[in-house]
């Protein structure tokens, strides 16, 4: 099925075609670590998805806690990007459009053969404005067409992940666009589908981000270590996997840990020129040449560590 050119009333029919369809879902309860174990594992996203820290510490405590598992776990986000194919005018000074994950879909699916995806969209896809129907429209449209051509290329589990918080106090009656943020999230949590599951990470990071008094973000949108944690803690919950509570210090200073990063770090750079991509430059498609060997090198270091404790 194609959901492209869906828009007003189709869109809300299959919404709710979608919806009644929740009988042929899995629960999220069937869905843990098992979904991941052994598959290739494909994050996409915008900026924080691209700075790869929540990446980072979900792969290091997938590790941590199943030492006799095997992960293969590749990031792929882009800065800017979106699913909606929106852009304000002006963005980045003028200087190029935001970029739309459908340039490159087509070329992860069939490169890097995802198992199983996660992906989490929306801060970008409002383009900052109130909320509108048209926009609305177009994130939901963007959605189900990334869903649909997941499917169709054989990704086995999709975990949508709601938008974060947009991190900012208004003023009164001032606008604040988490408010479009959270009318995304809302409508994702409603779609009940066959092989899709739903993380609410917005209302995990709102009901944190009102418990404490420091912004997650300094400018807004772009966490730091603690708001990647966060996510990572929010996505492994509903893997149910049981985590300690540590540090975001003892954690970095773990040698484990600064391996799965140099790891993410290697196989995410080079596989998003092999794969290519169009942002403020065109970057087409190259070979892959030795990553994947200099990879599993590292991964021999992470074993040695991960296995001995």
């Amino acid at each position: 099925m194609v959901y492209e050119n869906l828009t007003g009333k189709d869109m809300i029919r299959f919404t709710l075609a979608i919806t009644l369809s929740s009988a042929f879902a899995l629960p999220l309860a069937a869905q843990d670590v098992e979904s991941l174990a052994g598959k290739r594992v494909v994050f996409l996203g915008d900026s924080n998805t691209q700075a790869g820290g929540y990446i980072n510490f979900t792969t290091y405590y997938l590790e941590k806690l199943h030492p006799k598992k095997d992960f293969d776990i590749i990031g792929l986000g882009l800065a800017s990007e979106t699913l909606s194919g929106l852009s304000e005018d002006g963005h980045a000074g003028g200087k190029f459009p935001r970029p739309c994950l459908f340039e490159r879909l087509d070329r992860v699916l069939e490169k890097a053969k995802p198992q199983v995806v996660f992906a989490c969209y929306g801060m970008n896809d409002g383009i900052y404005l109130p909320q509108s129907k048209d926009r609305l429209v177009a994130f939901q449209t963007g959605v189900t067409k990334l869903i649909d051509q997941c499917q169709k290329a054989g990704v086995k589990r999709i975990y949508l992940v709601t938008p974060p918080i947009y991190d900012f106090a208004p003023k009164k009656d001032e606008f604040h666009y988490d408010a479009v943020l959270t009318e995304y999230a809302k409508w994702e949590m409603g779609l009940k589908i066959d092989g899709v599951t739903v993380i609410d990470l917005h209302t995990a990071m709102r009901k944190a981000r009102d418990a404490r008094a420091t912004a997650f973000s300094k400018d807004k949108v772009h966490f730091g270590d603690d708001g990647h944690l966060l996510v990572a803690q929010t996505l492994l919950a509903a893997l149910d996997a049981k985590m300690s509570d540590e540090s975001v210090a003892k954690i970095k200073a773990d040698p484990m840990f600064k391996l799965i990063e140099q790891k993410r770090a290697l196989r995410s750079v080079a596989w998003m020129k092999h794969i290519g991509y169009t942002r403020e430059k065109t970057v087409v498609p190259g070979p892959l040449g030795t990553v994947e060997a200099d990879a599993a090198k590292i991964q021999e270091r992470i074993d040695a560590l991960r296995r001995m404790r």
